[in-house]
């Protein structure tokens, strides 16, 4: 008789702090991480993108030059 395969579990959201970022941007409009969370981006009123790691806390890449707050990013 065979048996099903188990589910994989769903990842879960962490519970305690692991890392802040000191991304000195001004207001820091959004946050969004990649599908496996090694990677951040941080969006700021001083109109510019920065790419982390968040696990080391290490900024990898400033984009910067937009005309105005970025608001919102997507990867």
């Amino acid at each position: 008789m065979a048996f099903p395969e188990p589910k994989p579990k769903k990842p879960e959201l962490p519970k305690k702090l692991v890392q802040t970022l000191e991304c000195k941007q001004g207001a820091v409009r959004a946050v969004r991480f990649n599908v496996d969370g090694n990677y951040c981006l941080t969006c700021g009123s001083d109109k510019s993108l920065k790419l982390w790691n968040p696990h080391k806390g290490t900024l990898l890449k400033t984009y910067s030059g937009h005309g105005y707050e970025v608001l919102d990013a997507a990867g």
